[in-house]
């Protein structure tokens, strides 16, 4: 009973990352990683900071310089899109 529930659950996720992977470009896809591993490196710290204070403040450290990454590149991207990308002419059909 548990092992068909288990095999349900890992195909929904096979189903959502692929869905996932079909919808989204590759800088947004990069984007969710840089979210992704800053938001687990901050879980891991809470935990380690119940053992040691000064590693979980240095786990911390990279956390924070990871979302900081996100911040920046969100912003760059956003300027690369609506100052070049908008700008340039779009591409003409070669006619037949």
């Amino acid at each position: 009973m548990y092992i068909i529930g288990a095999m349900t659950v890992l195909q929904t996720i096979k189903d959502m990352l692929a869905e996932w992977n079909a919808t989204h470009t590759e800088r947004t896809k990069m984007q969710h990683a840089y979210l992704a591993v800053s938001l687990a490196g901050i879980v891991v710290a809470g935990l380690v900071g119940l053992l040691d204070y000064d590693a979980s403040r240095a786990i911390l450290r990279v956390c924070f310089g990871g979302l900081a990454i996100f911040g920046i590149n969100a912003v760059v991207w956003a300027l690369v899109f609506s100052l070049v990308c908008n700008k340039l002419p779009a591409l003409k059909r070669a006619r037949k």
